[in-house]
């Protein structure tokens, strides 16, 4: 039996991470929201807009970026990790497959941070 449980809790155990593992490797820096920025810049701006409020014609009921009381599926570190990678309703295709590293998006959640209201973002940390 004892052969038998080390192989289990190492196949299991590889596979059994929490929705944001990196989030705490990721600090809310001026570097990672610069980062995040770039990413924003190449793959949500079509729907959400450059501003995060998503304005665009084209994409009628995207989620304003900037109003985190808005967030349909929620705007804990957890659901905006969700959105990004599976997806979010109809209109927002999975990015999972794009963005390679926890880092990419620990980056890309940390400029998300960035568009929120000042008195609901957190201090960058220096």
């Amino acid at each position: 039996m004892k052969k038998l449980i080390f192989p289990l809790i190492f196949f299991f155990g590889g596979n059994a991470t929490p929705a944001f593992a990196g989030e705490a490797d990721v600090p809310y820096t001026a570097e990672s929201i610069g980062k995040g920025r770039g990413l924003y810049m190449t793959l949500c701006t079509e729907c959400h807009g450059r501003n995060g409020k998503a304005q665009v014609e084209a994409v009628s009921d995207a989620t304003d970026l900037t109003d985190p009381a808005r967030y349909r599926n929620g705007s804990t570190d957890a659901a905006i990790y969700k959105s990004i990678k599976e997806g979010a309703g109809a209109g927002m295709p999975p990015f999972g497959a794009v963005l390679k590293t926890e880092a990419d998006f620990g980056n890309l959640r940390n400029f998300i941070y960035s568009l929120w209201p000042e008195a609901k973002r957190t201090t960058v940390v220096k």
